[in-house]
C-alpha cells in the first residue's frame, strides 16, 4: 500500500484539504517514461498546435468561477489571505499571453546572414518543482514556457500544497493535452530526489529555499548536462532616504514585510533609513504594523493569515529570540490572540548598519524586519549589498537621481523605486544571484532555459572549386 500525503489547512488542522498517493522511485520513473514517450509527438505538433492548446488553458483559467475556485483552494491550503490568493489565481492565464506574445521572441530563429542561422529546440523532459507560497503561479511560470517550447513536464508540487498542484494538472488535462505531456508526482524529499536524479530528466526548474536548491545541485553534480534553474530565497532590503514621501515609504515597507505573512522570497527583512528620519519612520511603521488585520484567510477583511505550519511559527520564534544577541532592540512584537501558526509582525532596531549576526543575515520567512540607521545613500547601498542573497531591493526617495545612483550599484535582480519589494512584472526578468539563484532568470526570459540553440551554416550552391583553400585537392 502506497504512502498517503495528507494536506490540512494551516488555519484549521482539522480541515483536511485532500489525501494523495506519494510517488515512490518506481512511480517517478514511470511518470518520466510517459513524459519521454510523449515528447516526439508534442515537439512535432509545432508551435501553432501547441499554442492553440495553451490558449485553451488560458481561457479555462481566466473564467471567473475557476479563478475564485482556485483562489479559495489556495487560501484554504496555504493560509494566504483571499485578497492575496485571488491575485495569484488571476496570474495563470496572464502567463500564457506573456509567454506566447513576448517570451517566444527570445527563442526565435536567428539569421546572421550568408547562410548562418540558429534555431531553438526543446530540452526534453523538464522537472518542475513548485513552492508552497505561490503553489499555482510559480510552477505555472515554468510549465507554460516549457510546454510552449515543445518540452514535456513532470511536476512535483510542494508537499505542503498537493491539492493546488493536482487542481492545476487537472485543468491542463481538460484542454486536451496528449497523454504524458504533463505528469504529476506527489511527495516530499524522497520523491523530489528520485525525480531530480532521474537520467531521463533533462532540466530541473526549481522554486523554493536555498537549502533545497543546494541539495538539488549536490544531487546532480554527476549530471553536468542537466540544466538547473534555481529561484530561491531573499533577505531583501529597502532604502528610505530623508526626502522620501513618508506615507508612501511606510505603506510600501509594511506591505513588503507582511505580504503573504512574510512568506514571499521578495519580502523585505532589512530597512535602511537615513538617521534624520529614523525615529519618525520607525514610529509611523509601527503604527501601521500593529494594526494589520490577522485572522481567517477565508475572511475578505483579513490582510494576513497564518504561516504554512507550526514548524514555521517555531522557526520564527527561535529567530526572534536571537535579536537581542545580535544587538537589536525589539520595538514591536504583535502577538495575535490566535493559535500557532498565526503570528504577527515584528520590528527590531539596530544602532549601526553592520550585519554580522545570523539573525541579520538569514532569510527568516516570516513578518519580521530589522531597521538600521544610515548616514547617506552610499552607506545604504553598501548595507543592502552586505548580504548573501541578491534578489530584490527598493529605494524610497523623491529624487530620481538618487534612485538612479542605486541602479547597477545595488546588486539585486530586482530594484524598485517607491514601490514595495514584493512587486514584479511578469513581462520582465525575475531572479537574482548569491543564495537567491543561479542567474537563470524567470519571468519573460523563462523560455530561454526551456530551449537549446542549434547553429547552422547553410548553402544550396553548386560546387565551386575556387572555394577550396590552398593545398586542398579537388574532388
Amino acid at each position: 500500500m502506497s504512502e498517503i500525503l495528507v494536506s490540512s489547512s494551516p488555519s484549521n488542522r482539522e480541515d483536511v484539504v485532500g489525501r494523495f498517493s506519494v510517488a515512490d522511485a518506481t512511480a517517478v520513473s514511470h511518470a518520466v517514461e510517459r513524459a519521454r514517450a510523449a515528447l516526439p509527438g508534442w515537439r512535432d505538433l509545432g508551435f501553432d498546435g501547441r499554442s492553440a492548446l495553451l490558449r485553451r488553458f488560458r481561457d479555462l483559467a481566466a473564467a471567473p468561477d475557476r479563478v475564485e475556485e482556485l483562489a479559495r483552494l489556495i487560501a484554504r491550503e496555504t493560509g494566504k489571505a483571499l485578497w492575496d490568493s485571488r491575485g495569484e489565481a488571476k496570474l495563470l492565464a496572464a502567463k500564457v499571453d506573456v509567454t506566447l506574445n513576448e517570451g517566444m521572441r527570445f527563442v526565435a530563429d536567428l539569421d546572421a546572414g550568408a547562410g548562418a542561422c540558429a534555431t531553438f529546440h526543446p530540452r526534453g523532459v523538464i522537472a518542475v518543482f513548485g513552492p508552497f507560497n505561490f503553489p499555482a503561479h510559480l510552477p505555472n511560470g515554468h510549465i507554460v514556457p516549457a510546454l510552449a517550447t515543445g518540452n514535456t513536464v513532470v511536476f512535483k508540487p510542494s508537499d505542503q500544497t498537493p491539492a493546488v498542484g493536482a487542481w492545476m494538472v487537472d485543468l491542463w488535462r481538460q484542454v486536451g493535452l496528449p497523454d504524458g505531456v504533463i505528469e504529476l508526482v506527489q511527495g516530499g524529499e524522497d520523491t523530489g530526489r528520485a525525480l531530480a536524479i532521474h537520467e531521463d530528466v533533462n532540466a530541473i526548474l526549481f522554486t523554493g529555499s536555498y537549502a533545497v536548491g543546494r541539495a538539488l545541485r549536490e544531487a546532480t553534480l554527476d549530471q553536468p548536462d542537466k540544466l538547473l534553474a534555481l529561484e530561491m530565497g531573499g533577505n531583501n532590503g529597502i532604502i528610505v532616504l530623508a526626502d522620501a514621501d513618508l506615507d508612501v515609504a511606510v505603506a510600501e515597507t509594511a506591505l513588503s514585510i507582511c505580504a503573504s505573512t512574510g512568506q514571499r522570497c521578495t519580502c523585505a527583512g532589512r530597512i535602511f533609513v537615513e538617521r534624520a528620519i529614523a525615529d519618525e519612520f520607525s514610529d509611523a511603521l509601527i503604527h501601521v504594523l500593529e494594526r494589520v488585520r490577522i485572522g481567517d484567510p477565508m475572511d475578505d477583511g483579513v490582510f494576513m493569515g497564518p504561516l504554512i505550519h507550526e514548524r514555521a511559527a517555531d522557526h520564527l520564534a527561535e529567530f526572534r529570540q536571537l535579536a537581542a544577541d545580535a544587538g537589536g532592540l525589539r520595538v514591536l512584537n504583535v502577538e495575535p490572540d490566535l493559535p500557532a501558526p498565526f503570528v504577527g509582525p515584528g520590528l527590531v532596531r539596530f544602532f549601526s548598519s553592520a550585519q554580522p549576526h545570523p539573525y541579520q543575515r538569514e532569510e527568516i520567512f516570516g513578518p519580521e524586519a530589522r531597521l538600521y540607521p544610515v548616514d547617506d545613500l552610499d552607506e545604504a547601498i553598501a548595507a543592502v549589498n552586505d548580504s548573501d542573497y541578491g534578489l530584490a531591493a527598493s529605494v524610497m526617495t523623491k529624487s530620481r537621481s538618487h534612485y538612479e545612483r542605486c541602479v547597477g550599484r545595488v546588486r539585486t535582480g530586482l530594484l524598485n523605486w517607491n514601490k514595495s519589494t514584493v512587486g514584479a512584472s511578469g513581462k520582465l526578468p525575475f531572479g537574482g544571484g548569491g543564495k537567491s539563484g543561479n542567474h537563470r532568470e524567470a519571468g519573460v526570459l523563462s523560455t530561454l532555459y526551456c530551449a537549446v540553440p542549434q547553429s547552422h551554416l547553410e548553402s544550396d550552391a553548386s560546387f565551386d572549386p575556387a572555394s577550396l583553400p590552398p593545398g586542398m585537392p579537388k574532388p
